[in-house]
């Protein structure tokens, strides 16, 4: 009898054992099952979406994401594109879709508000304003994403990585107050550790913590990065995760020689080495949006070469030299993406959902101003007319074979 008892304990401890190793390789995690709880199951979600309600409902999404604007005029009242924002949000509430909102980024404070939202001495002006924007939109979001992506420098700017966390976490912290039954979160670019651990001090006010993931196309890796990724930022932050934005262009390739020889020969250059003799003319003929980057981003005209060539040499040539082993940059390729993808995902017990990036492809690159760009004009799941690709079939088959 003893033997047998002996037996019986051993099996319990190895099944204990087993349970808690096979828990933290897959990322068991209850809070994110309690996130679930709260916002009535996974997030299915799209980022950028249009008015497209009817379409968005047959692929299977409740949830969208895009930006609230800052909310007042310089002179403090109510600005008309925050009102436009509100009945947008409104819009999609009335059909049952959640809105994850995406709240200012720092610079708005600045060239709008007038002030450092990360000063200590404005603190409290910061708060007040994440707190009126939880209060005024309640009724018509489902949660909060406490600005973008930052350590990105076009968003992060003109704050540091420190005073970004710092601008992220008072904002939190107010929330938490009085958010109700809105989720709170942040999100960042890639894993981006530097961000987390400074966001340590704030974690207890977060009920999620968002990741953007683009493997395979702004930068290399496969499949199973996606998975590793988002473990790594659970286990970092023991929160929850949604990955807040992911996808895969449906177009773009690398550029030969002669290929990039001709685009320099149309701004009067035969090769980078001239250009970079001539730097400033050269970039005050560059595309506006892609020029303005340069200016704010690089303001010591010693580094504007490194800044197109290197930094920007991307946006600039057009081009696309990163993809996922056997996964190209074409509209059947972004099908198979989804396909192979959203399984995975649903396997990580501490993700509480994903938002696709994005709704529809853009005319032109919103960061160099180009059409010919791939990286911001072919991420749509649907066409520049609004039509389905081969994607939005791909994540609407899967979806409906997930269990609800």
């Amino acid at each position: 009898m003893q033997l047998v008892q002996w037996f019986e304990s051993v099996l319990l401890i190895f099944s204990l054992l087993f349970t808690s190793i096979s828990g933290f390789l897959n990322g068991t995690n209850k809070d994110a099952q309690l996130l679930r709880e709260k916002t009535d199951g996974y997030i299915y979600g799209v980022c950028h979406p249009d008015e497209n309600y009817e379409r968005i409902n047959e692929l299977g999404l409740g949830w969208v994401r895009f930006d609230i604007p800052y909310p007042y005029n310089a002179d403090g009242s109510i600005s008309a594109s925050y009102i436009a924002f509100k009945e947008r949000a409104r819009g999609y509430a009335e059909r049952g879709i959640k809105v994850l909102a995406i709240t200012p980024y720092p610079r708005s404070y600045f060239e709008i508000g007038g002030f450092d939202p990360s000063a200590d001495e404005n603190a409290e002006r910061t708060k007040d304003i994440a707190v009126f924007l939880c209060n005024d939109l309640r009724d018509v979001i489902g949660g909060i994403q406490i600005t973008n992506e930052m350590g990105v420098s076009n968003f992060t700017y003109p704050l540091t990585m420190e005073q970004a966390a710092k601008f992220i976490g008072i904002q939190a912290e107010a929330l938490d107050e009085v958010k109700g039954d809105l989720i709170i979160g942040y999100n960042s670019a890639g894993v981006m550790e530097e961000l987390h651990y400074l966001m340590k001090p704030y974690l207890q006010y977060m009920d999620y913590v968002g990741v953007d993931l683009y493997y395979g196309t702004w930068y290399g890796g496969e499949l199973h990065d996606y998975v590793s990724a988002v473990r790594k930022v659970n286990r970092i932050t023991k929160k929850p995760i949604i990955v807040a934005e992911f996808g895969y262009i449906s177009a773009g390739e690398p550029k030969s020689d002669a290929e990039r020889a001709e685009i320099l020969a149309r701004y009067g250059y035969d090769s980078e080495a001239a250009a970079r003799a001539d730097i400033e003319n050269f970039v005050a003929k560059l595309p506006d949006a892609l020029k303005s980057h340069v200016y704010e981003e690089f303001p010591d005209p010693a580094t504007w070469g490194d800044a197109v060539f290197e930094a920007m040499d991307k946006h600039f040539y057009c081009y696309l030299d990163e993809s996922l082993t056997g996964i190209a940059h074409t509209l059947e390729g972004q099908a198979e993406f989804y396909s192979e993808l959203l399984p995975n995902f649903k396997k990580i017990d501490c993700l509480a959902g994903f938002f696709v990036f994005c709704w529809r492809d853009s005319p032109a690159c919103w960061y160099c101003g180009q059409t010919d760009c791939p990286y911001e004009t072919a991420w749509g799941i649907t066409d520049l007319n609004g039509e389905p690709k081969p994607a939005f079939y791909a994540i609407k088959d899967t979806l409906a074979s997930f269990d609800k």
